[in-house]
C-alpha cells in the first residue's frame, strides 16, 4: 500500500512538472534578435541557403510552441521548441557570418567597379566614335557587374569586371591605332598643303618659275634641290615635268640658294654639282 501511494505521487509529481513546463520565451526572444541582425546584414541576399535554414528552424520552434497551447502536457513540445531554438540560432549566427564576408567580397568589387566607371567616362566619346559596338557591350556588363554587386554576388561581379578591363583595353587599342593614323594623315596633308604642284610649259626655267612662285628669280636653286629625282640638269627642263614648290622653308636656305643662284658663274650646261 506504502509503495502503491509513493509511485501514485511520483506520477503526480511528473505530471505536474509537465503541465506546468514554462514555455522557452527568452530564448525565443534572444534567437528572434539573432534572425533579424542575419536580415539586418543582407543575409536573405547573401547567404540564403544559410538564412533559410535559420529561419526554417526558427518557423519550427514557433509551430511547437504553437501546438504546446493544445495540451496539457506542454513539456516534450517546449523541449522540442528550445532545440529548434537552438538549431536556429547556430544556422542564424553562421548566416550573418556568411553574409557579412559576402558582402565585404561585394563591396571591395564595387570599389573596382567605380574606378572602372571613371576610366569608362574618360574614354567614352573616342570609344563610341572609334568602337560602339565593343563600348555598348561594356556598358551592358558594367549594368550587370553593378547588379551582382547589389545582389551580393561577388564571384559574378568580378567575373564581369574582368570582361569589362579585357573589353576596355581592346577599346584603347583601337582608338590609340585609328588616332595614330588620323594624326599620320592630318601629318600627310600638312606636308601637302606646304608644297605646291607646277607643271612646265614650253619656254620654262626654274629663273622663270622661281620669279613667278618666289617673286624673285635667285631662289630658283630651291626649285632645283627640291627636285633632284627629276632635275640632271637645272638648265634643262622639259615641259610636262611636275615639280613640287615648297612654300616653308628656313631664312638660312633662302639665303643659300641666292648665294648660290649669284655666284653660279655664266649659264652653261650644269657639270653636275
Amino acid at each position: 500500500m506504502r509503495h502503491t501511494r509513493l509511485y501514485l505521487l511520483l506520477v503526480l509529481v511528473t505530471v505536474f512538472l509537465f503541465a506546468c513546463a514554462k514555455p522557452p520565451m527568452k530564448k525565443y526572444s534572444d534567437v528572434q534578435k539573432v534572425v533579424n541582425e542575419a536580415w539586418v546584414v543582407d543575409a536573405d541576399k547573401c547567404a540564403p541557403k544559410e538564412y533559410k535554414a535559420a529561419q526554417k528552424a526558427f518557423e519550427e520552434a514557433q509551430k511547437e510552441l504553437e501546438e504546446a497551447k493544445n495540451h496539457t502536457f506542454k513539456g516534450k513540445y517546449y523541449d522540442r521548441a528550445e532545440a529548434k531554438l537552438d538549431e536556429a540560432k547556430a544556422k542564424a549566427e553562421k548566416a550573418k557570418k556568411v553574409a557579412q564576408k559576402r558582402r565585404e567580397a561585394a563591396d571591395k568589387v564595387g570599389k573596382e567597379l567605380d574606378e572602372l566607371r571613371d576610366e569608362i567616362d574618360t574614354i567614352k566619346d573616342d570609344a563610341k566614335k572609334y568602337d560602339p559596338v565593343t563600348f555598348a557591350e561594356v556598358e551592358d556588363l558594367y549594368e550587370k557587374a553593378q547588379k551582382a554587386v547589389d545582389d551580393c554576388e561577388p564571384g559574378k561581379a568580378s567575373m564581369l569586371r574582368a570582361q569589362i578591363e579585357s573589353k576596355l583595353d581592346k577599346i584603347k587599342e583601337k582608338i590609340a591605332i585609328a588616332k595614330a593614323e588620323e594624326m599620320k594623315k592630318a601629318m600627310k596633308q600638312k606636308e601637302m598643303a606646304k608644297v605646291e604642284k607646277y607643271t612646265v610649259v614650253k619656254g620654262d626655267c626654274l629663273w622663270k618659275i622661281s620669279e613667278l612662285k618666289y617673286m624673285n628669280p635667285f631662289m630658283w636653286p630651291l626649285i632645283y634641290w627640291t627636285n633632284k629625282d627629276m632635275i640632271k640638269d637645272p638648265d634643262l627642263i622639259y615641259p610636262g615635268q611636275v615639280f613640287k614648290i615648297r612654300k616653308d622653308f628656313a631664312d638660312n636656305e633662302k639665303e643659300k640658294a641666292i648665294t648660290f643662284a649669284k655666284n653660279r658663274g655664266p649659264w652653261s650646261l650644269f657639270d653636275g654639282k
